[in-house]
């Protein structure tokens, strides 16, 4: 069985890598169900799954948007004019969203998660607006709706960009250059909430393969795999229709959703 649970991160971090590179999503809509199956098998207390899910995905998220960012990058997508007005919200946010985290029930975290994953997947389905980008949006605001993405991202270990991608798509800034935005944001959010997590779960230390609410084993399995495919995602976004992708995702988000409410 603790074999099996290696597999399936390495499994799940190649699927993460893929998503990552071309959704713009950081791959914790896969990692948080899986590791919430997985870490009873790698030896994690059952009070402490959630929580250690929601951290050990975003510390991958880091990671996998890392390469993802700098292939988008590479490819110059990445607009700065809404980096600059989404990354400060952004942070402040997950640190927020990593400290609720740690208070909330278990439970309730859960529960948390499989209706935020509904929610996006759903939206993920409705057909987006087009046109020229609104870049007139105020600062402030623009700050508050990043701030609580931020917290939300963090709270449930998604990253950001399934958030973030609707929000940009809905200011109408072009798909490809929204999930490259997006990879940066959630790289953001990524660095923000781990160091917070790792330091309010200073108290977990004495167990062995944790780092804070960092499950590190299975951040390294996840890590590598998801590294390696996260750039064969973005050069994939450049030729594949995003939409067709988009809409199959969404309904498998539905139906692990409904898994997470039931189980």
């Amino acid at each position: 069985m603790l074999l099996a649970g290696w597999l399936w991160c390495l499994a799940g971090g190649v699927v993460a890598g893929l998503l990552a590179g071309m959704l713009g999503i950081g791959g914790g809509l896969v990692i948080v169900p899986l590791l919430i199956y997985l870490l009873p098998l790698l030896g994690v207390a059952p009070d402490l799954v959630v929580q250690m899910a929601v951290a050990t995905s975003l510390a991958t998220i880091v990671m996998t948007t890392l390469s993802s960012a700098r292939s988008h990058l590479k490819h110059g997508q990445v607009s700065f004019f809404w980096v600059r007005r989404l990354i400060p919200g952004l942070m402040v946010g997950a640190v927020c969203g990593a400290w609720l985290a740690t208070m909330l029930d278990p439970d309730w975290l859960q529960r948390i998660f499989a209706v935020v994953l509904m929610a996006l997947s759903i939206r993920m389905l409705i057909p987006q607006r087009s046109g020229e980008p609104l870049t007139d949006v105020s600062k402030r605001l623009m700050a508050l709706i990043s701030a609580g993405m931020g917290t939300l991202s963090a709270l449930v270990g998604i990253g950001g960009g399934s958030l973030t991608v609707p929000l940009l798509q809905r200011l109408r800034v072009p798909i490809r250059q929204a999930i490259a935005v997006s990879s940066v944001g959630s790289l953001s959010i990524g660095l923000s909430a781990v160091i917070a997590f790792v330091v309010l779960g200073q108290q977990l230390e004495g167990a062995d393969g944790l780092s804070g609410y960092v499950h590190v084993q299975a951040w390294l399995a996840i890590s590598i795999a998801s590294m390696l495919c996260a750039p064969i995602g973005a050069s994939l976004t450049q030729r594949l229709p995003v939409k067709h992708l988009q809409r199959g995702f969404a309904i498998f988000l539905v139906i692990i959703s409904i898994k997470l409410v039931i189980g």
